[in-house]
């Protein structure tokens, strides 16, 4: 960082390093935030008994935020800054956090965790807002994909975690029949999570991170590489918001209901009613100490987020030889071949499938948003929270699979959505280069 606070020249030098990594502790807390979801879909249909069509709507309240609260955070942030952006986030995901105690120990309703889970997504929404471009700009734009999936990495440490979490406290107990529903297991981690991130709200608070992308302090090359066209005239640009949708309701709709679809393959019942474990599930369930199928499921998820964190680190390494759009659509292929296997719904075979499905996702969020995001300039911010809006993807893809998966009482055909998904990431990677060069002529 220079001598007056401003935009360092280059990503290069340790002065970034400080920085980038405090960024990353955001990614961690909000992945830590979106993996819980996973478990809360399951959690609602049993203890609540609402349908798998309305546990969608856990999904549409947190990314409908996203969708609202975008925009304005965008508008925020170009007055304030980044990291005052960062900070009033902070506080809007603390305050979420910590209405889980009155939704579970007074209201016990599911309107009353929506409401939380609203809040609490409004101050993750105005997070991302400034987090994800501002890590695109901290360095060489060259390495921006890469830069921004490194960190997205910290993300997925947390997608880690917060399963098996999930898995130990929420589905940690056998609940009797007929038992009023008690919510204690549910506001251990929402508490924990309230108070880290007040203590992370107070770090930022005294950190001075470097300011970058303001009006005047770029340099003329930068200045005569960004594309001069409106946004929406660069088709790198409107289709990378395009495709975030379909992707983030494709990641988000695999995630809702991994947990019910691995519990319908790995247990299934004959025409007489008898009941069929596949032995690699009971044996996973035994190695783990599960106290319930529904926690060895989400302990099957947890290893799907390990393979998600390798994809994560080694995406972000093999970027370095391989194009990043190209990469972002052989990875695409590759899910879409995953989703077809999940489809054919093979009893016993096709749930061993779905964790390889987070493999090959690790790098498309990242991907895209930073391929989008190219040659911006000072648009940049303004573009980011579009792509963030694009998140709203994921408020309508677990609704509609529920939908699917109730009238079909079928798991295996709602996975047509997240197939749409990642066939429109396969097109947008191997098209990207003529869709930049439509971009740049587009002045």
């Amino acid at each position: 960082m220079t001598t007056d606070g401003s935009r360092p020249l280059s990503g290069k030098g340790p002065s970034l390093l400080f920085p980038f990594l405090m960024v990353a502790t955001l990614f961690f807390i909000w992945g830590f935030c979106h993996a819980m979801l996973d478990v809360l879909n399951k959690h609602f249909q049993n203890i609540l008994h609402v349908s798998k069509t309305q546990s969608g709507f856990i999904q549409t309240s947190v990314f409908g935020a996203y969708f609202l609260l975008a925009f304005p955070s965008a508008l925020l942030i170009r007055r304030i800054g980044y990291q005052k952006g960062i900070l009033v986030g902070l506080l809007g995901l603390a305050t979420g956090a910590f209405l889980f105690i009155p939704a579970g120990l007074y209201f016990k309703t599911f309107g009353a965790f929506l409401v939380a889970l609203f809040i609490l997504s409004s101050g993750l929404a105005c997070i991302e807002t400034a987090a994800n471009p501002y890590v695109t700009v901290l360095g060489p734009k060259d390495g921006a994909a890469s830069r921004l999936s490194v960190a997205q990495a910290f993300n997925s440490l947390a997608y880690i975690i917060a399963p098996t979490i999930g898995g130990a406290l929420i589905f940690g107990k056998q609940a009797g029949e007929g038992a009023a529903a008690d919510f204690s297991s549910l506001l251990l981690p929402y508490v924990v999570l309230g108070c880290v991130v007040l203590v992370v709200f107070g770090v930022f608070s005294f950190t001075k991170l470097p300011v970058i992308d303001t009006p005047g302090d770029r340099s003329s090359e930068e200045d005569a590489s960004a594309h001069r066209a409106p946004l929406l005239r660069q088709p790198h640009f409107v289709w990378g918001i395009v495709t975030q949708f379909l992707y983030i309701a494709a990641q988000v709709g695999v995630n809702a209901f991994a947990v019910n679809y691995i519990l319908e393959n790995a247990i299934t019942k004959d025409a007489a009613g008898a009941t069929s474990v596949d032995p690699l599930f009971a044996w996973y369930r035994a190695f783990t100490g599960a106290a319930t199928p529904e926690a060895a499921a989400a302990y099957v998820v947890t290893i799907a987020m390990i393979l998600y964190a390798a994809g994560r680190f080694s995406g972000a390494a093999i970027a370095r030889v391989v194009p990043s759009h190209t990469l972002l659509g052989l990875y695409g292929i590759a899910n879409s071949i995953i989703t077809l296997l999940v489809m054919a719904n093979v009893e016993h075979v096709s749930w061993r499938i779905l964790p390889f499905c987070w493999l090959f996702m690790s790098i498309m969020f990242p991907f895209i948003f930073a391929m989008s995001l190219r040659d911006l300039g000072e648009r940049t911010k303004l573009a980011a929270s579009f792509q963030i809006m694009s998140i709203v993807g994921g408020a309508v893809a677990p609704p509609l699979m529920g939908w699917l998966a109730d009238s079909y009482h079928s798991m295996a055909i709602c996975f047509v959505l997240p197939l749409v998904g990642f066939v429109a990431t396969t097109v947008y990677g191997f098209a990207y280069p003529r869709l930049l060069a439509l971009s740049a002529r587009a002045a």
